[in-house]
């Protein structure tokens, strides 16, 4: 069944130039067919493979840079659209290494840009983990049988000399955790242990999953009491380098409760307040808890690869839309991380998970540091254009609306105004004005289907702008001159040159505006439709 999104009967007046149709008067961009469609089999049925994906990548890309990362690497990143570098490291000093190396490139890309880059920055919070020690000599891994009988051993002897066949691992009570029959997983579940039998610090272990063991493995003992501090003190030195550097994002991995995010936002204080924090959800304790954890939390991570751990295969993909659709109702940001097993293609069911958490409303993918190249961040990207537009927006749209209870907040109230307008006008922008990143950010929670371009004067408002799904953040360089109109309409306008300068916005298009009338108003409370008559 076509669906006809326009009017036939509304007569076209010369400025609404036609750009939307190919040689045989059909609509193909971004899914337009379907995308008014009434419901929901309606829109599915008119999803055409022939329809032209968007410039605009709605999805952000969190890249993971180590230290070994090259600048040209780094580069690189950027041009495919990075919006958050997660710096990947272990002792401060490599930290401060990489990210001086990022500010550097970014610097660099800005002045080729001609427009400053917001490019975020994020670190990682190990919180309680074991780990296993150094391999030793020369060796980077070591491959263990499936029957081989090993040992695992809490003696700092042996920190440094790691072997086939005997393991240590920086938990002194482990011996105490661990039973006959237990299983001990290596590396993220990469090798399997079965425990025979424990005497003294010592646990003697048969291999039942084969595979490599890399030096400083990940241990997890699934259900087993560990009793280890929430935040350790290398931790506590990893927030206070975050303070120091004005860090936007901190990932918390192993922290799967209330109190330890609340333990890491004290030990931040007032310093660093403005740092948003996203648990990782990677366990079956992080998913009972994750209700609580959302509440205090500014953002969920959800690694899906290391919940295969835990929980058999087949169950992952619902804690998947499970926790999205929480998030969304929620009004927080969801990232979500990704697995590629051959660096030189993307598989077909690599694909399939990749659109699967567009579609089920992820707001940015995290990409591991090995797939962090060039030619695999460009496939990642042309899979986000062409799952975005096959979202079905109206419903979504209606869903999240009404979830917000009357009466409601007037910002909420625009924002939604400003999204259904831009859904109902087709607009190929929308551009607000923002100061403290609240308004773009409540126009991404309900999720339109063209870029929101928000201009602001704030660095690190831009910055932590930009994990929310389809926010583009814009810096304004120009100082305020007196006259708020005036002041108005050159942020605006930059949006729209901006648009028409990247492609986003042609002539005919229909642009939303959100800004606020006069400089008292404290919120914006002024929304605009327009068209572009020109191309300059």
């Amino acid at each position: 069944m076509s669906v006809n999104p326009f009017n036939p009967k509304c007569p076209k007046l010369p400025w609404m130039v036609d750009f939307y149709t190919s040689d045989d008067g059909k609509v193909y961009d971004t899914q337009l067919q379907a995308a008014f469609a009434n419901t929901t089999l309606d829109y599915l049925s008119c999803l055409n493979i022939k329809s032209k994906p968007a410039k605009f990548k709605e999805t952000q890309l969190v890249c993971s840079i180590s230290a070994n990362t090259s600048c040209n690497t780094i580069e690189e990143m950027l041009q495919q659209g990075m919006s958050v570098a997660k710096i990947v490291g272990t002792s401060q000093a490599k930290i401060l290494e990489t990210m001086s190396k990022i500010h550097a490139v970014t610097n660099n890309y800005s002045r080729k840009l001609g427009r400053v880059y917001p490019l975020a920055i994020a670190l990682e919070i190990k919180g309680p983990e074991i780990r296993t020690g150094i391999l030793k000599g020369p060796e980077n891994k070591i491959y263990l049988e499936k029957g081989k009988i090993t040992n695992i051993t809490t003696n700092p002897s042996y920190e440094e000399h790691v072997t086939e066949d005997m393991i240590y691992v920086d938990y002194e009570n482990f011996p105490a955790i661990v039973h006959p029959g237990d299983k001990v997983l290596l590396d993220n579940g990469s090798v399997t242990l079965s425990a025979l039998e424990c005497v003294e610090s010592i646990i003697r272990c048969i291999v039942e999953r084969a595979g490599q063991l890399l030096s400083n493995a990940s241990v997890i003992v699934q259900d087993a009491p560990i009793e280890m501090p929430m935040v350790s003190a290398s931790d506590k030195e990893l927030l206070k380098l975050s303070i120091h550097e004005h860090v936007d994002y901190l990932f918390l991995s192993g922290i799967y409760s209330k109190e330890g995010i609340l333990e890491v936002k004290d030990l931040l204080g007032e310093e660093g307040k403005s740092i948003l924090i996203f648990p990782k959800i990677d366990s079956l304790v992080s998913i009972e808890n994750v209700n609580k954890i959302l509440e205090i939390s500014d953002g969920i991570c959800l690694d899906c690869d290391r919940l295969m751990v835990e929980l058999p295969k087949e169950k992952v993909f619902l804690v998947q839309k499970s926790i999205l659709a929480k998030c969304n109702l929620a009004g927080k940001p969801c990232v979500c991380t990704i697995k590629i097993s051959d660096l030189r293609s993307i598989s077909k069911s690599e694909v399939c998970d990749i659109a699967n958490a567009v579609l089920d409303g992820a707001d940015a993918l995290l990409i591991p540091p090995e797939a962090c190249i060039k030619d695999l961040v460009k496939s990642i990207v042309v899979i986000c254009k062409e799952a975005e537009p096959a979202v079905y927006q109206k419903q979504i749209f209606n869903e999240l609306s009404n979830s917000i209870t009357s009466p409601m907040e007037a910002l909420y109230a625009l924002a939604m105004s400003a999204v259904e307008s831009a859904l109902k006008t087709n607009a190929a922008a929308v551009i607000c004005l923002t100061s403290s990143g609240r308004t773009a950010k409540l126009l991404s929670r309900f999720k339109p289907r063209c870029p929101i371009i928000a201009i602001t004067r704030y660095i690190g408002v831009a910055k932590q702008l930009c994990i929310f799904r389809g926010v583009e953040p814009i810096l304004y360089l120009k100082s305020f001159g007196g006259n708020w109109d005036k002041d108005v309409a050159e942020r605006v306008q930059l949006g729209v040159t901006y648009g028409k300068y990247i492609g986003y916005i042609r002539m005919g298009d229909a642009v939303v505006t959100v800004t606020g009338s006069r400089p008292e108003c404290g919120m914006p409370n002024n929304i605009q439709d327009f068209r572009i008559l020109n191309e300059t």
